[in-house]
């Protein structure tokens, strides 16, 4: 990466300018510049950028060494954040894990997550459908007495039905 500018983007990876500016507590015109290298951002949007995004200072501030420590890498960063070149980036899905151990330990944390997740939402699935169920016999019993009830009203009425105050 040959401006900082450059690396911004790259560190920004695949979130909208707009996301990203919020994260930094920035505004996005403010992010837009600095990516079009209009201007140099201050030191305190530096380090939020790094440590928001987990990209090495040194990177950010020169393009020289890794994009990020390898304690600080996450699933697929090198690979969101595009154009990382081959050294760094894993070549096939689960090689981060293989090179980071944290990357390992939040792969297996998402894993179990997402069984819970899936779990639960059969749970709900399953409860939507009961209650959907009881939910029109309910309405099927409520049509049923409304019409004895209606049946009781019309004969004392005459045939009338409007004639009964409630």
């Amino acid at each position: 990466m040959s401006t900082l500018g450059e690396r911004i983007k790259l560190a920004r990876g695949t979130d909208s300018q707009e996301a990203f500016s919020r994260i930094l507590g920035i505004g996005k015109g403010s992010l837009g510049v600095y990516e079009r290298n209009e201007n140099l951002p201050n030191t305190d949007v530096i380090l939020k950028i790094c440590s928001k995004t987990g990209v090495r200072l040194e990177w950010l501030l020169t393009g020289a060494g890794p994009m990020c420590p390898q304690e600080s890498c996450t699933p697929g960063m090198e690979e969101a954040r595009g154009q990382a070149g081959p050294a760094e980036a894993p070549e096939r899905p689960g090689a981060a894990a293989e090179k980071c151990p944290y990357c390992a330990r939040l792969e297996n944390r998402l894993e179990i997550r997402l069984d819970r997740l899936e779990e639960e939402r059969r749970e709900l699935s399953s409860e939507n459908r009961r209650l959907w169920k009881e939910n029109a016999e309910l309405c099927e019993r409520c049509a049923h007495y409304e019409e004895r009830k209606r049946q009781r009203v019309m004969p004392l009425t005459g045939g009338k039905a409007g004639c009964v105050s409630r």
